[in-house]
C-alpha cells in the first residue's frame, strides 16, 4: 500500500461525501435515540436483578461527568420502578426510536462506501433492529463481567497475596475486553449495515481505527470537561446537552471517517 495515496484518498473521499455534514446528521439521529434506547434498555434490566448503579458504571467510564450526571437521572428513575405499562409503551415506541439511530449509521456508511440502498425498507429496519438487539446484548453482558469481576476480585486478590497487583491486572482484563467488544461491534456495524456486505479483513482497519479513536477521544474530551471546561457557565441549565451533543458529534465523527478508511483500502488505486 502507498501510504501518501492511501491519505489523500481519504482526505478527497471525506471532503467529497463532507464528513462533517455527515457526523452532524448521525450525532443528531444518535441523540434523537439515545435516551429512547436508554429507557429501552434500563426498562428490561430493571425486571433483572442487576441494579441500576451497576449498570452505571459502565456509562461512567465513558462519558463526560454533565453527561453522565443527565444520562443517571433517567436511568436510576426507569430501573427503580419495575413499571409493566411502561415496559409495553418501551416494546413499542422507545424500541422503534433506538432503531432511527441504527437507520442514521446505515445512511452515513452507505455514503461512505458510495453504496446505493438497494435493500427494501423491512430489511433495512430488520437490520437496524438486530444490531439494536445486539447491542443491548453486548450492554448487559459487560455489565454482567463487570459485577463478576467486583464480586471475585477480593477472592483473588488473597490467593495471590499482592491485592495491589491483582486489582491492577484485573482492571486492565475488564477494559481489555471492553475494548475488544467495542472492535467487534464496530466491525460487525462496517461489514453488515452498509447495502453491500464486505469481508472482515476489509473493515477491520476502519473498525480499529473506530475504536482507539473513541477510545481516546471519550477520555480525552471527559478529562477536559470534568477538569477545564464548565459548559454550564456559557449555555447555563442546558449545558449538559450540548456536551452531549459535541461528545456524540466526535464519535459520529469518528465513526463516519472509519468507514471512508475502510472505503479508501477498498480503492485499488493507493496499492500502485
Amino acid at each position: 500500500m502507498n501510504i501518501r495515496k492511501f491519505i489523500v484518498e481519504v482526505v478527497k473521499i471525506s471532503l467529497d461525501d463532507d464528513i462533517f455534514a455527515l457526523a452532524s446528521q448521525l450525532a443528531y439521529g444518535l441523540l434523537f435515540s439515545l435516551f429512547p434506547f436508554l429507557i429501552f434498555l434500563m426498562t428490561l434490566i430493571g425486571f433483572s436483578n442487576i441494579k441500576g448503579y451497576e449498570v452505571l458504571q459502565i456509562f461512567e467510564r465513558i462519558m463526560p461527568e454533565q453527561v453522565y450526571g443527565l444520562v443517571k437521572g433517567i436511568v436510576l428513575e426507569v430501573t427503580e420502578k419495575k413499571n409493566g405499562n411502561l415496559l409495553s409503551f418501551s416494546l413499542i415506541v422507545s424500541l422503534w426510536a433506538s432503531m432511527s439511530g441504527f437507520n442514521a449509521i446505515i445512511k452515513g456508511l452507505n455514503m461512505s462506501y458510495r453504496e446505493e440502498e438497494r435493500r427494501g425498507f423491512l430489511k433495512v429496519q430488520l437490520v437496524s433492529f438486530i444490531f439494536t438487539m445486539g447491542l443491548i446484548i453486548t450492554i448487559f453482558a459487560i455489565t454482567v463481567l463487570m459485577i463478576f469481576a467486583s464480586v471475585n476480585e477480593p477472592i483473588i486478590s488473597r490467593w495471590f497475596h499482592h491485592p495491589e497487583i491483582t486489582s491492577f491486572l484485573w482492571d486492565f482484563i475488564k477494559y481489555f475486553i471492553l475494548v475488544l467488544t467495542m472492535l467487534f461491534v464496530f466491525s460487525a456495524v462496517y461489514r453488515y449495515t452498509p447495502a453491500k456486505k464486505h469481508k472482515w479483513s476489509d473493515v477491520i482497519w476502519g473498525a480499529l481505527f473506530t475504536t482507539v479513536g473513541w477510545v481516546i477521544s471519550s477520555f480525552g474530551f471527559s478529562y477536559y470537561i470534568n477538569n477545564f471546561g464548565n459548559y454550564s457557565k456559557i449555555y447555563g441549565s442546558i449545558g449538559a446537552v450540548i456536551v452531549l451533543m459535541t461528545w456524540l458529534f466526535m464519535g459520529s465523527f469518528i465513526l463516519i471517517l472509519g468507514g471512508e478508511i475502510n472505503s479508501a483500502i477498498l480503492n485499488k488505486n493507493i496499492y500502485k
